[in-house]
């Protein structure tokens, strides 16, 4: 027996496994090129209305981001399934390099926050397209390990985004930064031209017929989602919380020092980076609760830990267990819906929960601002809590209905939930 061949075989086999093929590598590559053009647009208007004393305008910046989404997702989502997902995608990221394109050309906030308000209602449409037509290009083998690099790549993205937009705010100011994202959209718009094949609205098939409640619908109908939809809702609403109210008890934590603070949210977005690639291991990838469920209790212990023990060295480590735990959850999540949502609602299935997502955020940005009634160390605390209870909750409602866990298969899952 050629022992050195076998190995090479098994060598062989084992490079070939985890590869994706390559137009899903552009189509990604796109996406995170644009997801720090966002990254740069955002933080820099923010910084304009520091700059220029305007009350409530990084909440108008927030909202500006946030309302589109929620009003729009239904009906866009409708859409996509309707038109097809790969012209609407194109013709959404154009409107929204128009728009930033415009924003930086002119002069006003005010003007500036409108015309992203326009770019983000785009956005709901090019995001939700993508997410549709992912695993057509990924494939259905290798869609798992697509989104594994989708969402280890988006933390990744957030991670260079804050600190860049900084130093090239300081250096160009807003205009420039709004430029750069209006360019990061063209890029993305030709790389899905380049990455995403004509026939692709044929393989997706549509529902001429598509109603603004399907997407809804097939998200309460998956078997795992719907499950931990109140989960997830609770993991949301708690690290939106802690982003209003950690700013102000980790720069207590920090004796105020700016650069450590910085050093705290960077941690969690390290954290997000291997736990998104693991969820991608084909051995993990199809256990969507366990995934989903053990995401959100890694947020949970990490942000109630982190608010009962405000110690800097404790709360590194902690915060590299709840970033894991966000990017073992995103692309549990995303698997979820690609594998138990019919693709022909895929667009108001994603539109749907993208929806959700806005208001829970948006409600935690509220609940989060500081108050007489709860510390700030108080609400970070609750924010750990509250999930942490829904978490053990959805377990126990797992175990009574005899759901398997950690050793999930989807013809499992049919069998529970018929």
């Amino acid at each position: 027996m050629d022992t050195r061949k076998t190995r090479k075989t098994r060598f062989a086999t084992l490079r070939r496994g985890p590869m994706i093929p390559a137009p899903t590598l552009v189509l990604i590559a796109g996406t995170l090129f644009s997801q720090v053009g966002d990254s740069l647009a955002s933080l820099g208007m923010v910084l304009s209305a520091a700059d220029h004393g305007i009350r409530w305008g990084v909440t108008e910046v927030f909202l500006a981001e946030l309302i589109p989404t929620v009003l729009a997702a239904p009906l866009v989502g409708a859409l996509v399934d309707r038109l097809g997902a790969r012209s609407m995608c194109l013709w959404a990221l154009a409107v929204q390099s128009l728009s930033l394109g415009v924003a930086a050309a002119v002069d006003g906030f005010h003007l500036r926050v409108a015309l992203i308000a326009l770019s983000g209602l785009a956005g709901v449409a090019s995001v939700t397209a993508g997410f549709k037509m992912l695993p057509v290009v990924a494939g259905e083998k290798h869609t798992g390990r697509a989104n594994s690099l989708l969402t280890a790549g988006l933390s990744a993205a957030r991670l260079i985004g804050p600190p860049l937009a900084g130093f090239l705010h300081s250096v160009s100011g807003t205009a420039f930064l709004l430029g750069a994202d209006a360019v990061s959209f063209l890029v993305l718009a030709w790389c899905t031209a380049l990455a995403v094949p004509r026939r692709t609205d044929v393989v997706i098939g549509r529902r001429p017929a598509a109603k603004l409640s399907d997407g809804y619908r097939a998200l309460r109908d998956a078997p795992v989602v719907g499950l931990l939809l109140p989960t997830l809702a609770a993991a949301m609403l708690a690290t939106s919380v802690e982003t209003v109210a950690g700013v102000f008890y980790l720069r207590d934590v920090a004796d105020g020092n700016d650069t450590l603070f910085g050093f705290f949210l960077a941690t969690w977005a390290l954290g997000s980076v291997p736990g998104a690639l693991l969820a991608g291991r084909a051995d993990w990838s199809a256990r969507h609760t366990a995934l989903i469920l053990g995401g959100v209790l890694g947020i949970s212990v990490a942000l109630l830990s982190a608010g009962l023990l405000p110690v800097a060295a404790v709360i590194f480590p902690l915060f590299l267990l709840g970033g894991f735990g966000n990017g073992v959850c995103n692309v549990g999540l995303r698997n979820a819906v690609h594998s138990q949502v019919p693709a022909e609602v895929h667009g108001s299935a994603w539109a749907c929960y993208q929806a959700l997502s806005r208001i829970c955020i948006g409600l935690g940005f509220v609940l989060g601002t500081p108050n007489s009634l709860v510390s700030s160390r108080g609400q970070v605390i609750l924010s750990g809590a509250v999930p942490l209870a829904f978490s053990l909750w959805a377990l126990l409602g797992l175990a009574r209905r005899g759901q398997p866990f950690l050793d999930e298969s989807p013809a499992e899952i049919r069998e529970v939930s018929g």
